[in-house]
């Protein structure tokens, strides 16, 4: 399993997470202060939707959809179109509270026990004593397989792949960074520097990377789908500005990140920073 952890605060908000990468889930831990994400406001990745799942574990917060409220705890199996490629026809729903806590875990449709979608409603589950643990040790393998253990009645089991191939450990080593500090930046040519590898080497790694643990186009694609991301959640800050969330995902200036969002289809920062401050 490989990991990456990262913390932003902006104002009295701020963000803390960790990205686990498996082979048979794709997981991440999320706990966020005084900020709200709504999903009408991400950034979609690349292609179309995929064939998985996406046990979505709220252990804080509530989760709005329509005129349907859910608190804490409760569990919801997503569609794709629901998380990793929203667009105009997918089901939308917000996340909010003074304290949110997601445990997010991307798994094939075929391991899943129950059926897909928002609009099925929360399941029934009894495993939140292991997602609170996850939760307070994101990054430990064996507190990732204790919660697949109990979450068995929703998802077949799933072994966990302890320890990667030296390449893949490698590469992830050079880009975790990135993860780390959204403003960073790497390319190809500077990962290869760094690991005194060829061009070509770290090029086949970084594919290996992608195809291995489902980040669709490739680690970069992943990581501005991943800053963007950010920047809408972070403009949900009270007090925060758009220059200022600019600043902490990477982006030189407002007006570049203004940029970034056009491009990804996506509504203005200071629009979204009202709807998310509105609501």
């Amino acid at each position: 399993m490989l990991v990456a952890t990262s913390e932003v605060r902006i104002g009295a908000g701020g963000v803390r997470s960790a990205l686990l990468l498996e082979r048979a889930v794709r997981g991440t831990v999320v706990v966020r202060d005084q900020l709200a994400f709504d999903t009408r406001f991400a950034a979609a990745a690349a292609g179309k939707p995929e064939r998985v799942g996406h046990v979505f574990l709220l252990v804080e917060g509530r989760l709005v959809r329509e005129s349907a409220v859910h608190q804490a705890p409760a569990a919801f199996v997503l569609g794709d179109d629901e998380v990793e490629r929203v667009g105009p026809a997918s089901q939308t729903f917000r996340t909010d509270g003074p304290r949110v806590t997601v445990i997010q875990l991307r798994v094939e449709d075929k391991l899943l026990r129950a059926p897909i979608g928002l609009s099925h409603g929360p399941v029934a589950i009894t495993a939140w004593e292991q997602a609170r643990a996850l939760v307070a040790t994101p990054t430990s393998a064996a507190v990732l397989a204790a919660l697949l253990k109990a979450l068995e009645p929703l998802v077949a089991p799933i072994a966990i792949t302890l320890e990667e191939p030296e390449r893949l450990r490698r590469f992830w080593s050079a880009i975790e960074p990135l993860y780390h500090e959204y403003g960073a930046t790497m390319s190809i040519k500077q990962i290869a520097s760094a690991l005194g590898l060829s061009l070509r080497q770290v090029g086949r790694d970084a594919k290996e990377l992608a195809s291995t643990f489902g980040l669709g186009d490739g680690y970069r694609d992943a990581m501005i789908v991943l800053r963007l991301r950010m920047a809408a959640l972070l403009l949900s800050a009270p007090g925060g500005t758009v220059a200022e969330v600019a600043r902490l995902v990477g982006y030189g200036s407002a007006i570049a990140m203004a940029r970034a969002f056009r491009d990804a289809k996506l509504p203005a920062p200071s629009a979204v920073q009202s709807a998310l401050r509105g609501d």
